[in-house]
């Protein structure tokens, strides 16, 4: 971790202002960092941020496919509770996944009462049955993904941890908000490969050494003949 702070409000144009200079949430903080040891066995990767350019989103046909493929579920999305259904839905997507994370959504968050950040949560049922939820923070002209949830039983067939990402994306377009940060990735560790599938060509990538926002088409030709990493 490179650098840290703690706000006793982190909202609106406040909360942008942070994304654009690539920190992000971590709990009560906002955070960044250029590195990661994932496996907590002292090997470092490269982390660079992302950020979607809203407007210049076009999904490619397996997005669009999936985006038809769950339109029955129910979807709402309202500023953040942690109510009972969320917790037992946090502790079956814990259970079920193969990495390291929070136990619990109270100790992925901290903020649970929305003090710090203005936090918002996109509910996916089933029925009635809650199946997915996607938790973000709303900034003024920016949106920061924290973290998708979902029952594992719908993880196959019907790829709820992407489709979140397109609903975070669709709330966006409807609330004219231009950027969706989705959080760090990095180029040699592919577990966070996902980030990217909405559309390469409309990502966006923080490259720290001139504080400045690059295509990813640009990072990856760059990335490939090593000019971002001698």
């Amino acid at each position: 971790m490179d650098d840290l702070y703690y706000l006793e409000s982190i909202k609106g144009p406040l909360l942008d202002e942070f994304l654009v200079r690539g920190y992000y949430r971590m709990g009560m903080y906002v955070f960044t960092t250029h590195e990661l040891d994932p496996n907590a066995d002292g090997t470092k990767y490269p982390v660079y941020w992302l950020r979607y350019n809203v407007t210049h989103v076009a999904l490619p046909t397996r997005n669009q496919q999936l985006l038809r493929k769950n339109a029955a579920f129910e979807v709402a999305i309202k500023s953040f509770e942690l109510t009972d259904e969320l917790v037992s839905l946090h502790a079956a997507y814990v259970a079920s996944v193969n990495f390291k994370t929070a136990q619990t959504l109270r100790d992925n968050l901290h903020d649970t009462e929305n003090n710090v950040y203005d936090t918002h949560v996109i509910e996916l049922r089933d029925n009635g049955k809650l199946i997915g939820a996607g938790i973000f923070d709303k900034g003024a002209r920016s949106i920061a993904g924290i973290i998708n949830i979902y029952d594992p039983a719908y993880r196959q067939r019907h790829s709820l941890g992407k489709y979140l990402m397109l609903l975070k994306y669709r709330y966006c377009l409807d609330h004219n908000i231009p950027y969706y940060y989705p959080g760090y990735f990095s180029p040699t560790y592919p577990v966070f490969d996902y980030k990217l599938f909405l559309d390469k060509k409309a990502t966006e990538v923080f490259i720290p050494k001139v504080a400045a926002w690059i295509p990813y088409e640009v990072f990856a030709d760059a990335i490939s003949d090593k000019r971002l990493t001698d």
